[in-house]
């Protein structure tokens, strides 16, 4: 099957099936990305609607997908461990929100192949410039990279702990121009296709698919006697 698309449909509930077929353990982490997810599709930031999402066995994960492409990012080192350091099978998808309709977060997916995903991201990423940290008292201010801890311990005790940071990239225009093309490519190869056909083939594939699959092959055709007079018939 060649790469595809899946176009003005309901995120929420398309990740959400796929979550239920894929993930068997901690799946409250889809309950942050229900949170999440429609936060940003409000966001008045285009790249807050372009995202990067995966579902493990043992949970999922929500990734801005500009960050990902930031070198030594949390995002970057979240995308990439679960290729590099884990057997786990991964399923990874990128996001592109479109709008809210009726409550419901609306846009396109795209499936990807995550470990040949991570191995072009490795080759793409941007070195970090400067970080945003946002303080307790509300104040915003960016500091250089190299020289976070000590500017950030400077700043505390007029501004409060931390409570975000932000990794920005050296150079926002090499950043920009590596996300258009991606973009792009990905739009130009994948050809439009039918998320309910996706799912169910997911089902036939999964682990939780193979098994139902097995129990209704090995029930019963009809119903087994249940009386000696019966039997002998």
């Amino acid at each position: 099957m060649g790469a595809v698309r899946f176009e003005g449909v309901d995120i929420l509930d398309s990740l959400g099936q796929i979550m239920e077929l894929h993930t068997q353990h901690y799946k409250d982490d889809f309950d942050l990305d229900k949170e999440l997810i429609p936060k940003l599709a409000l966001s008045g930031e285009p790249e807050d609607r372009r995202l990067l999402w995966m579902s493990r066995p043992c949970g999922t994960y929500t990734l801005r997908e500009w960050e990902v492409y930031l070198e030594g990012s949390h995002a970057n080192n979240v995308w990439k461990f679960y290729h590099e350091q884990t057997k786990d099978p991964v399923l990874a998808y990128a996001l592109s929100i479109k709008d809210v309709q009726d409550k419901k977060v609306v846009g396109d997916i795209y499936p990807l192949d995550y470990g040949a995903h991570v191995e072009r991201v490795k080759l793409l990423t941007c070195p970090i410039g400067k970080v945003a940290v946002v303080f307790e008292d509300g104040a915003n201010i960016t500091i250089p990279y190299q020289d976070q801890r000590q500017l950030m311990n400077e700043l505390m005790p007029a501004h409060g702990s931390p409570k975000s940071i932000t990794a920005l990239p050296e150079n926002e225009r090499e950043l920009a121009v590596i996300l258009k093309r991606e973009r792009l490519k990905r739009f130009c190869h994948a050809t439009n296709g039918d998320i309910k056909e996706y799912i169910d083939s997911l089902k036939k594939n999964t682990l939780r698919g193979k098994l139902k699959k097995s129990w209704t092959a090995a029930a019963p055709t009809h119903k087994p006697p249940s009386t000696k007079k019966e039997q002998e018939r």
